[in-house]
């Protein structure tokens, strides 16, 4: 499948919201205004749209990647969507690549770990900014680690800022995966966003892990809050010549609806790459490599076309 943008794609980032969504939310008292409210000011969203009982989620998706030729999407799913995205892969194979929202914190983590291998997700996605009293290289997250490991899964996590604006960043600094990638030669860690505000910090995990990788997820309206100037050309530039192309992930960081898959973000991922192209820092492999080829292999999943 070609994309819209005139390569094979596979998105390697994105979220699943359930009808039962909203109701988690007002149970972890989150309110809709508060929400609304962040979204239209650290967002390019000026609305969105929560699914309900009459919703079909999994076709909405499913006819957003047809509509931009998008191979696949790997998607973040959550307690509050779990039974939900189960089905939505039954009906769509291949389509949605799952990684369930886990917090180590509970002590039904590790099941919950094995629950989703199970059923054929294939990795997990921790959070530890919003995390309290926890780091991700606390023993109390190992048999997290443990049960990924054993399962032959990944782990994304989201450090750095957030919407969230219950967020704790002492927590946020990907410095701490360092242990953990250490402890887990055979586990591969995959850091969000670029690392949302801290992508100095995984830049040197690219020295210091062969197991770290980073994805390119959403706006990276983080660069905003920078000290300095910095745009997608520079990340990418700086990104691949640290790690490697085979070390960054394409994402879009997709969510909800009525903007439903972000082809703008593609557009301008891409649109930095090509540039990168032309000065010779890329060749068209490791454009193959970053918007379909790593997530792929990264979940054990079969490759498909070539540029």
């Amino acid at each position: 499948m070609i994309s819209r943008a005139g390569i094979p794609v596979v998105d390697a980032h994105s979220h699943y919201f359930g009808s039962h969504t909203l109701r988690s939310w007002v149970e972890r008292g989150r309110t809709m205004e508060s929400f609304t409210k962040r979204l239209n000011t650290r967002t390019d969203m000026k609305g969105f749209e929560l699914p309900d009982e009459n919703w079909d989620t999994a076709q909405r998706w499913v006819d957003e990647l047809d509509r931009y030729g998008v191979e696949a999407m790997g998607v973040m799913v959550g307690d509050d969507a779990y039974a939900e995205f189960k089905e939505a892969q039954h009906r769509f194979p291949g389509r949605f690549i799952g990684f369930r929202n886990i917090d180590p914190a509970q002590p039904d983590a590790p099941a919950k770990v094995r629950e989703a291998a199970h059923d054929g997700l294939k990795g997990i996605k921790l959070y530890p900014s919003s995390w309290r009293g926890m780091k991700v290289y606390d023993e109390a997250v190992y048999p997290v680690y443990d049960e990924c490991l054993r399962n032959r899964m990944v782990v994304f996590l989201h450090f750095g800022i957030t919407i969230g604006g219950q967020a704790d960043l002492r927590n946020g600094n990907p410095i701490d995966i360092q242990v953990p990638s250490r402890d887990y030669p055979d586990l591969s860690f995959i850091v969000a966003h670029f690392g949302a505000g801290f992508f100095r910090e995984v830049l040197l995990m690219q020295y210091q892990a062969d197991n770290v990788y980073m994805d390119s997820s959403g706006s990276n309206s983080w660069m905003k809050y920078m000290p300095y100037d910095l745009d997608l050309k520079q990340i990418f530039r700086k990104a691949v010549q640290a790690g490697g192309s085979h070390k960054v992930l394409f994402g879009t960081d997709s969510t909800f609806f009525p903007r439903g898959w972000r082809l703008n973000v593609l557009e301008a991922q891409l649109t930095a790459c090509r540039e990168l192209e032309a000065e010779g820092v890329l060749k068209d492999e490791d454009i193959q490599r970053i918007f379909h080829d790593n997530v792929l292999e990264l979940t054990g999943l079969k490759r498909g076309p070539t540029l």
